[in-house]
């Protein structure tokens, strides 16, 4: 008697079957093209029963619509990370825990700031640049205005939206942090730390889209070379210990912005250890 073939819970189908094609997609370097994607390939990477496939998915639209809406929303990296690169935090703390004999005077406040700020904005810079969940992200984004009007695509923007949400929540705790261990505070009550977080990553993950671009057309065009050595060359900044230290674009922007919303507080009194 012939071996009967495996029985795969519908749930369980599903799951495989948007993991497979989120695989297939990652590896095509995808999302602007994912209608190339074939459905008998994503089968046979799930490894799952046709026949339960088209009970899940009568026509290809149907399972490309619902793979679209999974890699904006739970499929997406972003919606399950606290921040963009969790390193960014990692690498905040260590700075304020490290020259927390700093803290003390404002200038010595200041400093860490510029340091955490130095620092943090570009690895998160080089972290977005280099992902390939970051820039299906974008591509999704990118599709967003051509896919048909319809509940997909209403559904894929609203997860793209809470994508791009839950990192600026993440990013409100990062500030909160930075305001408990140093002082920071809104400049004007008008201009808030989630205006702050919103104009400032717009910034970055805009810095990191011309990145890949001029990385693309690095070898075809003098333009690229130049945005390149404008986007990667250090500029001249503020340094831990009072000296000038080099800076990537990224970075000075972002404390550029974060100067026009923010300030420390001069009668701010820090903890006897970091938060």
């Amino acid at each position: 008697m012939a071996d009967r073939p495996e029985r795969v819970p519908a749930d369980e189908v599903r799951q495989r079957m948007l993991d497979a094609g989120r695989a297939i997609a990652l590896e095509a370097g995808v999302g602007l093209t994912i209608d190339h994607l074939r459905l008998e390939e994503v089968i046979a990477r799930a490894k799952v029963p046709r026949s339960s496939v088209y009970r899940l998915w009568a026509y290809k639209d149907n399972y490309l619509d619902d793979l679209l809406i999974y890699l904006a929303g739970p499929g997406s990296f972003f919606t399950n990370s606290e921040v963009f690169d969790p390193e960014t935090f990692a690498i905040l703390k260590g700075v304020i825990a490290g020259h927390w004999h700093l803290a003390g005077t404002l200038p010595g406040r200041r400093a860490i700031l510029c340091e955490t700020v130095r620092l943090a904005a570009a690895r998160n810079y080089r972290a977005l640049s280099e992902s390939p969940y970051w820039r299906m992200h974008n591509a999704l984004i990118a599709t967003v205005g051509s896919t048909p009007a319809g509940d997909a695509r209403d559904k894929i923007a609203v997860a793209l939206e809470h994508a791009q949400f839950q990192s600026r929540v993440s990013m409100l705790g990062l500030f909160g942090y930075l305001s408990a261990a140093l002082g920071l505070r809104c400049r004007d009550p008008g201009r808030s730390i989630a205006h702050l977080v919103l104009t400032g990553g717009t910034l970055i993950q805009s810095l990191a889209i011309r990145h890949v671009l001029a990385q693309a057309a690095l070898q075809h065009t003098a333009e690229a070379v130049d945005t390149d050595r404008l986007l990667n060359s250090p500029v001249p900044g503020p340094g831990i210990d009072g000296e000038p230290a080099d800076w990537t674009l990224a970075a000075f922007g972002y404390l550029a912005i974060m100067d026009a919303f923010t300030e420390l507080d001069p009668g701010f009194i820090p903890p006897d250890s970091p938060p």
